[in-house]
């Protein structure tokens, strides 16, 4: 069952899933997302963007620039959406996006390092 989920984490087929959710998520109307912190929920999204897509790759300072171009994009879309769609574009959740890519680097490090000691 654990090695399951291991493989389910890390296929790119999570990473491109978690991608798309993403734009999807940032698209939708902001009246149709529960109420929290948007800077919150834009950091942790990153955290995960890096996160899952750092199983694809090894160039780590690539995926963060990549999700902080992303991000930035996002919020270009977010900026072309009707006004009835109560989005906009907002250099604050772009720099969460950028800072949750960031930090999710030592969190995939500290998974990589946990998942050996679990495998011996």
């Amino acid at each position: 069952m654990i090695y399951k989920l291991i493989t389910l984490i890390s296929s790119k087929y999570t990473a491109i899933f978690w991608t798309v959710l993403i734009f999807v998520l940032c698209t939708l109307p902001s009246e149709h997302l529960p109420k929290n912190s948007d800077k919150t929920s834009h950091f942790l999204a990153f955290a995960g963007f890096t996160f899952f897509w750092f199983f694809q790759s090894s160039k780590y300072w690539l995926i963060i620039l990549i999700a902080a171009i992303y991000g930035i994009a996002i919020e270009f879309w977010q900026g072309s959406l009707p006004q009835s769609f109560h989005r906009g574009f907002d250099w604050y959740d772009a720099l969460a996006d950028s800072i949750g890519g960031i930090i999710g680097l030592p969190i995939w490090l500290i998974y990589k390092r946990l998942l050996v000691l679990f495998m011996q």
